[in-house]
C-alpha cells in the first residue's frame, strides 16, 4: 500500500528506516508534544517491527507510513491512519523539524484524509494534539477538520511525567463535509 502527493510517497515502513525514523523520533524539540519520545534505539526498532507487524493482521487496524520526499527519497517522518470505533479513524503525524513549516505535513495529512474516505470509506476522521501544539492545529484546519473538543488536563508528556496535566484538543472531519 503506497500513498503519492506532488512531493511525497506515503509508503511502509522497512526494517532499513530505522536510522532515519531514529533521527526525528530521538529529537526531544520534534517530540516534545506527541505521547511518544524521545526514542532510545530500542524504541525506535520495537516502533519499526510493531508496524511490520500490524501490516499483516486480519482485518487490518492501523496504517503506519514513512514520509519519503519523491526528489531525493529522503524518510522525513511518519504518518498514519488508525481504525477506531465502526466507521471512524484517527490520523497523526510526526515530521523531522529540519522540514517543519514546508508544507510536507499537510500535504501528507490531506492524503490520509482522501484514503479515509475513498478507500476505507469510513464516516470520520479526527486527530488530536496537544493544546500548545499550533502547528498541528494548523495541519488539521488546512485539511477541512473543525474542532470539536479541548479536554482539559488529560495529558502529560512522556517526556515530563512529572510535569503538569496539559490540555488537549480534538479535531475531526465527517464525509458530510466533503459533500
Amino acid at each position: 500500500m503506497e500513498l503519492y502527493t506532488k512531493r511525497l510517497r506515503l509508503r511502509p515502513f522497512t526494517k532499513n528506516d530505522r536510522k532515519a525514523v531514529h533521527i526525528y523520533a530521538s529529537d526531544p524539540e520534534t517530540v516534545k508534544f506527541m505521547t511518544f519520545g524521545p526514542n532510545t534505539k530500542k524504541d525506535t526498532k520495537d516502533f519499526i517491527s510493531r508496524t511490520l507487524e500490524a501490516e499483516r493482521a486480519v482485518p487490518r487496524r492501523q496504517y503506519d507510513f514513512a514520509l519519503e520526499k519523491l526528489d531525493d527519497a529522503r524518510l522525513i517522518g511518519a504518518c498514519g491512519i488508525y481504525l477506531r470505533e465502526p466507521g471512524q479513524a484517527e490520523i497523526g503525524w510526526v515530521l523531522n523539524r529540519e522540514f517543519h513549516n514546508l508544507g510536507y505535513m499537510t500535504e501528507a495529512a490531506r492524503e490520509l484524509v482522501n484514503f479515509a474516505f475513498d478507500t476505507l470509506e469510513l464516516h470520520r476522521v479526527y486527530a488530536r494534539c496537544d493544546a500548545e501544539n499550533h502547528s498541528s492545529r494548523r495541519v488539521m484546519e488546512k485539511c477541512g477538520m473543525s474542532k470539536e473538543a479541548a479536554l482539559r488536563k488529560v495529558r502529560k508528556l512522556r517526556s515530563d511525567p512529572d510535569g503538569p496535566w496539559r490540555d488537549e484538543y480534538i479535531y475531526a472531519i465527517i464525509d458530510d463535509d466533503l459533500k
